[in-house]
């Protein structure tokens, strides 16, 4: 069996658009117009675009895997669609092969590829995982607690898992299924409009004034798991000044982040006639011009 993918000079692993990328490239250097009476490369744009149309077709490409596993072929000798198999002839080859009781008859449900799988690796293909998204809450993703997917495997149905406190957003939890593949379920937790998060840590900003950032004051400021705590904002605070709150982050997986909260200054729009003048004080105290 010739090996397509030596041919197009690629891996098995290679995807759609390795696969056509590669394709591209050799039919640009070995097509017939470029190379007139060239018997050679005209012999191996042939062999190329065989290897293209098999391993660009899904259900082509599953059933060539699956013989070069099998050690089907000659070396040397094109793959064939399963769909050029006579049914009378895979029929009596199947006949000889059951498993569990179970026999494989031609023009059924399952694939050439899938009745090779079934019969001598175990069926593999069958028994690949689900990949599921779940987006949740910000504030779920940090509490933890049960959650419900829907699932269609065949049937129709609704599956709850329980998430651990403090899961990231890409963690992934596999699900175990008894006789059904394993569900593997990556989390998507949704922004929040007042925290951020980095690893166990978690990030805010509070508005404050000028008056509180010069003067010093204490603030309440609420904690990613809903409680509040007093902050206490130093004389002379700047803008944009970071302060860090110990042991107030995520706890993840036994383990506790901080709480880092930004001063923003918050500058009034419209100011009562007792405060404008007091900051007009200020500002012919301080020699400013306006």
């Amino acid at each position: 069996m010739k090996d397509y993918y030596k041919i197009l000079g690629i891996s098995e692993s290679a995807s759609e658009d390795e696969i056509k990328t590669a394709y591209k490239t050799l039919a640009k250097k070995f097509h017939p117009d470029r190379n007139h009476g060239n018997k050679q490369s005209e012999e191996r744009f042939k062999e190329m675009s065989e290897a293209y149309n098999t391993l660009s077709d899904a259900k082509k490409k599953k059933e060539y895997d699956t013989l070069r596993r099998f050690g089907g072929g000659r070396s040397g000798t094109s793959y064939q669609n399963s769909d050029d198999f006579s049914s009378s002839d895979l029929n009596d080859f199947m006949r000889n092969f059951k498993s569990g009781g179970k026999s494989y008859g031609f023009g059924g449900r399952e694939s050439f590829a899938d009745i090779l799988d079934d019969m001598f690796f175990g069926n593999t293909t069958k028994k690949q995982e689900i990949n599921v998204e779940l987006s949740v809450p910000f504030q779920k993703s940090i509490n933890g607690g049960d959650v419900e997917f829907a699932i269609n495997n065949g049937i129709p149905h609704t599956i709850r898992v329980k998430l651990p406190e403090g899961i990231n957003d890409g963690e992934q939890l596999r699900i175990h299924q008894n006789n059904s593949p394993d569900i593997l379920l990556t989390i998507r937790v949704q922004p929040d409009p007042f925290f951020s998060r980095k690893g166990n840590d978690v990030y805010c900003e509070i508005p404050v004034n000028f008056a509180q950032m010069s003067l010093g004051s204490t603030v309440k400021v609420k904690t990613v798991y809903g409680s509040h705590v007093e902050v206490k904002i130093p004389v002379g605070t700047q803008n944009g000044t970071m302060l860090k709150l110990s042991h107030l982050g995520v706890r993840h997986s036994g383990k506790k982040g901080d709480m880092y909260v930004t001063m923003a200054l918050s500058v009034p729009k419209n100011l009562t006639r007792k405060q404008k003048e007091l900051l007009e004080a200020f500002a012919n105290e301080s020699g400013m011009k306006w």
